[in-house]
């Protein structure tokens, strides 16, 4: 049995670091073993889905995590890739934990989300959590975002003209990339958890990660407006 891979981190006290500055309390990632290298947690739902409350679980828990990052994050994966180089080539190699991964510019938009292929290609040992919830609330959550202006500034950036067409685009895209997530990962037993955040119980997060990763229930708490959690 080995041991976890945030043993170092793993710290009590972080659990009561208040959220505005646990980023300077968490400490770098150790990745000198291949394991590490190998083992990363990858958060691949759409955003407007708890993605702020399982980054914050996660650095409560000690591990090195990145999110969004003014779109850096998705911008450098897409990069990457397109050059053929590792996902996580660069900074990005020195987190261990990513969450919302989006960009949303006048150069178009990115769902970093839709980079699992090649993520698991290049990471086959990590943790996929495809955070989910009802889709007709979630396109309401993304229409209400911003006041509307994250609506509208997506439909500008995929062309769309008729702003009243973001509503078929993203229930297309979301039955389209929840489909093709649980069709790659049926045979990859371990690697994918699909977690509700408006019902799922967080012990169900804890137990997926457990093999190579310490969490506690406690440290998965409300974030931001759409991230509310059960506990049973």
């Amino acid at each position: 049995m080995n041991d976890p891979l945030n043993l170092e981190g793993f710290s009590l006290g972080l659990s009561e670091v208040p959220t505005d500055i646990i980023k300077k309390r968490v400490p770098a990632a150790r990745l000198d073993t291949r394991r590490a290298k190998l083992t990363r947690i990858f958060q691949i739902g759409f955003n407007k889905c708890g993605t702020r409350s399982l980054y914050r679980f996660l650095q409560r828990s000690g591990i090195a995590s990145a999110h969004f990052n003014r779109g850096q994050l998705a911008t450098s994966m897409k990069l990457n890739i397109d050059a053929g180089r590792k996902p996580l080539a660069g900074f990005l190699d020195s987190y261990v934990a990513f969450t919302d991964v989006q960009q949303v510019s006048r150069h178009g938009a990115i769902e970093g989300v839709r980079y699992f292929r090649e993520l698991y290609q290049y990471y086959p040992h990590s943790y996929f959590i495809l955070n989910t919830r009802d889709r007709d609330a979630w396109i309401k959550s993304r229409l209400n975002h911003g006041n509307g202006f994250y609506a509208q500034r997506y439909a500008r950036a995929i062309k769309l003209h008729d702003g009243d067409k973001i509503e078929a685009w993203w229930t297309a895209e979301w039955d389209r990339h929840h489909a093709e997530v649980q069709s790659f990962f049926a045979d990859k037993p371990g690697r994918l958890l699909v977690y509700d955040i408006k019902s799922d119980n967080p012990q169900k997060m804890v137990d997926f990660l457990a093999p190579d990763f310490l969490t506690r229930v406690t440290d998965f708490r409300h974030e931001g407006e759409t991230a509310l959690i059960k506990r049973t």
